[in-house]
């Protein structure tokens, strides 16, 4: 499978609402924490040419060890990245990861490139109808 194929199965399964429901997954608001990170967070968004004030970081109530961007220039990291990690350097690193993406265009290019594959299985699919219609 290309890594496209795989990028979108993954994007999928994580969009899907049972995933979240199943583990009662949310925002969790802890002002605290949310100023640790966005202490680490700022220079790192800054050096990525990004607007740190733009860039919005959230903390998902999650155990798995993940965090991950969506479009609007928004970070998620996991509870469970921030239980696990073994030291703030580890942290940072992630986030320098999720900055890469945004200043990277990697979400931008992988909806792109959704949208391209999208529209080229439509085409298929309606030359795969004319034919079967023309043949009879």
């Amino acid at each position: 499978m290309c890594l496209t194929g795989l990028i979108a199965v993954l994007a999928i399964a994580a969009s899907s609402p049972s995933l979240g429901q199943d583990r009662n997954v949310g925002i969790v608001r802890d002002a605290e924490i949310e100023n640790i990170i966005r202490d680490y967070a700022t220079p790192i968004f800054n050096a990525a040419g990004l607007d740190s004030d733009t860039v919005e970081v959230h903390l998902v109530n999650d155990s798995r060890l993940n965090a991950f961007v969506t479009g609007g220039q928004r970070v998620f990291i996991n509870t469970g990245l921030l239980v696990r990690a073994k030291g703030p350097e580890e942290v940072i690193g992630v986030i320098a990861h999720e900055a890469g993406h945004i200043s990277g265009g990697h979400l931008a290019r992988f909806q792109e490139e959704l949208r391209n594959a999208e529209a080229k299985s439509i085409i298929s699919a309606l030359a795969g109808l004319a034919a079967g219609i023309a043949t009879g």
